[in-house]
């Protein structure tokens, strides 16, 4: 079964860090959460950038900058977690680029998952969602700032390969820690041009050969794989938008406390899934749910 044992969090004391705590307090049961490393990295020890840090510096010169802000996000942790908490964790405050050294630290920690906060507006982190998406070689968990509780439903984008089945193992495997979680499959059928309906097959069409292959590759998928209908329910969609990455957030926001669950490569014979472009498209927007890059 897997489990995501060891995991680094990246805090930067904006208020991201309040739903990413909130998350993990949630959800660590379902993750299978062994170890937390939180981890604070500032470019310049002697240069802090938020005002309540500077501010108490102030009245305390003495204290070193990098104590307070680690005494400060303990503070927030254990709140958030909770005294009774059964999750190890410790505090790390680092000094230099974030976004190299936050990858650093995921090999140096041997990490099963990296969680990071997704911002409506960058602040200039350096931790950009892409460049993280890219080049972590682990697990990449991407959580918006939305509140996000108990997670409900588990949305995974399927194109019928290996790393959608990776995918969609990760999804049952969270079920089978939380068996009232329920797993939806979604598939996006890319549509002809217009003029391509009714050229083919009377009365069915274009788009209806389209959605018969899909539900064809779909139980040769199940089958292949030993995967259980009961506990994936099946979604097939038509492309209307011309926005498969679209699509997949619409499906998740009409479903309360949803994460999305994607492999990070894929590939289709009616709409490519590579690392990427819809993959990464996710990653790169703004979403509004949780959004797990398994690979």
């Amino acid at each position: 079964m897997q489990s995501f044992r060891r995991v680094i969090v990246a805090l930067d004391l904006s208020a991201a860090d309040q739903y990413i705590l909130r998350f993990l307090a949630a959800n660590a049961m379902m993750l299978g959460i062994e170890k937390v490393y939180f981890v604070h990295i500032m470019p310049d020890f002697t240069l802090p950038k938020h005002v309540d840090v500077e501010f108490q510096k102030l009245f305390a010169p003495e204290y070193p900058i990098d104590e307070k802000v680690r005494d400060k996000l303990g503070f927030d942790i254990q709140d958030a977690l909770g005294e009774e908490t059964t999750v190890e964790y410790t505090i790390e405050v680092i000094e230099g680029k974030p976004y190299e050294k936050l990858l650093h630290w995921t090999r140096v920690k041997e990490a099963d998952l990296l969680i990071v906060g997704k911002k409506e507006v960058s602040e200039g982190s350096g931790i950009t969602a892409r460049r993280v998406a890219r080049n972590a070689k682990c697990n990449i968990l991407f959580l918006p700032m939305n509140g996000a509780g108990e997670i409900e439903h588990i949305v995974v984008p399927i194109d019928f390969s290996l790393h959608s089945l990776h995918a969609v193992q990760a999804a049952l495997n969270f079920k089978n820690r939380l068996s009232d979680t329920a797993i939806h499959g979604i598939y996006i059928v890319d549509l002809p041009p217009e003029d391509y309906y009714t050229r083919s097959r009377p009365g069915t069409g274009y788009r209806g050969i389209l959605m018969e292959s899909a539900q064809i590759a779909f139980d040769s998928f199940v089958k292949d794989n030993g995967l259980s209908r009961e506990e994936l329910e099946m979604n097939f969609l038509e492309n209307k938008q011309h926005d498969i990455a679209g699509h997949i957030e619409d499906f998740a926001l009409e479903r309360p406390n949803s994460m999305i669950i994607m492999g990070a490569k894929g590939h289709s014979p009616f709409e490519t899934f590579l690392f990427g472009s819809i993959t990464e498209k996710l990653a790169e927007r703004y979403n509004k749910v949780p959004l797990l890059i398994v690979r």
